[in-house]
């Protein structure tokens, strides 16, 4: 779906497992965390 929409962003966000697929990755964020840190931070 990212890949298809060029306006779009992906968000991962998964400690020890943020990856995301070499086709969208200047449309894409990772965050190497603990979803419940981030958030909390937020």
């Amino acid at each position: 779906m990212t890949y298809s929409n060029p306006k779009s962003t992906y968000i991962c966000i998964n400690k020890g497992e943020a990856i995301v697929p070499g086709e969208i990755e200047k449309q894409s964020i990772c965050i190497n965390e603990d979803i419940f840190e981030v958030i909390k931070e937020l």
